[in-house]
Formats: structure tokens, sequence, C-alpha cells
């Protein structure tokens, strides 16, 4: 599994570095103002929403995708689907092509199942439109989100507190190992002091 991420961050650097007039992270924010712009109840989650708390861009961990929790209802998933449709994102659900964009029903089936749909762009960025996260319900990571301005809008952030413990309580080696090494970073900037 580490070899398969480890090519995945080339490819990406790869891919990254073949665009200049691309900053890296330029499409998450193009993604992020566009769901903030259309109206979608979100607050960013993960690794992604836990960068936003960095210092400088040398404490931003590194992620192959944007975890952006919705809030459970069929017209915000229409909402986030629609504004990034037109970035001309994709969808898959489960793995696979997901695209019954705009019928009701089957967003309703999505929101009902709590399932991911996972939107990728020609560029392979990756946003995961997520309606439940392991440790945290939508209202609890809503209540005390935290206003984060990016350009011209303005995007809802899961509190660090809270998105540390989403991670412990998902217990994915990935997340225990996020952990360790953000843990380890903090004592450093400690005794740093």
């Amino acid at each position: 599994m580490e070899g398969a991420i480890d090519a995945r961050l080339r490819r990406l650097a790869r891919e990254v570095e073949s665009r200049p007039d691309k900053t890296p992270g330029s499409d998450f924010v193009a993604a992020l103002s566009a769901l903030a712009r259309a109206g979608a109840d979100f607050v960013v989650v993960g690794v992604g929403g836990i960068n936003f708390y960095a210092q400088d861009p040398s404490e931003a961990v590194a992620t192959l995708d944007l975890d952006v929790l919705l809030r459970p209802d069929p017209a915000v998933l229409r909402a986030a689907v629609a504004a990034l449709h037109g970035l001309s994102f994709t969808f898959a659900a489960g793995g696979e092509p997901f695209v019954d964009l705009a019928d009701d029903e089957a967003l309703a089936a999505v929101v009902r199942r709590r399932a991911t749909l996972t939107a990728r762009d020609a560029h392979g960025t990756q946003i995961d439109l997520m309606l439940t996260i392991t440790g945290a319900r939508y209202a609890e990571l809503e209540a005390d989100a935290v206003a984060f301005r990016l350009g011209d809008v303005t995007v809802r952030v899961g509190r660090l507190e809270r998105l540390l413990r989403a991670k412990e309580a998902a217990g994915r080696a990935k997340d225990r190992e996020f952990l360790r090494a953000f843990r380890a970073r903090l004592e450093k900037d400690r005794t740093q002091r």
C-alpha cells in the first residue's frame, strides 16, 4: 500500500510540475470556492481541514484528496454536485460512475445511505463529498467550525481538536501514522521554543 501511495504522489508531482500555470492546491481552492458560491452547506474535514491550521506552508501535509462533509440533505448534495460538475468534475460512488447528477431520487438515496461521492477532474484533483465521518456528526462540526477566507469566499473548517479526534476515532493505519507525525511535529515545535 505504501508503495502505491508513493507512486501516486510522484505522479501527482509530475502533473503539477507539467502545469506551470497551476499552483499546487489551486484546483482544491477552485472547488471550495465553487461549493461556497453554490450555497452548499459544508465543513472541510480530514487532512485538508487540518492544513488550514498550519502556521506556514511548510507545516501543511500533502494529501491526494480533499474531504468535504456536507449537511446530509439531498438539496445540499445537488448544489455541491452541480457546482463541481460546472468545473468539469466527474463523479463516482462505490467505485462506479455516478451520472444521475440531477436525479432527485438517486441523490436522496445517496444521502439515505450516507455514501461518499468522489469527484475528480481532468488534472486528478479529488474531492470526497462525504455525508458522514467517524467520530463526529455534521451538526457538531458545523456548530463550532472556524471560518477561513479563501479568496473572495468564506469556507468553514472543522475545529482542529474535533478533526484530530475524528482521525483518532477512525483508527485506520494512515490516520494513526498521521497522528504520530503530527504529535512529533508539535513536540519538536515545543522543544525549539
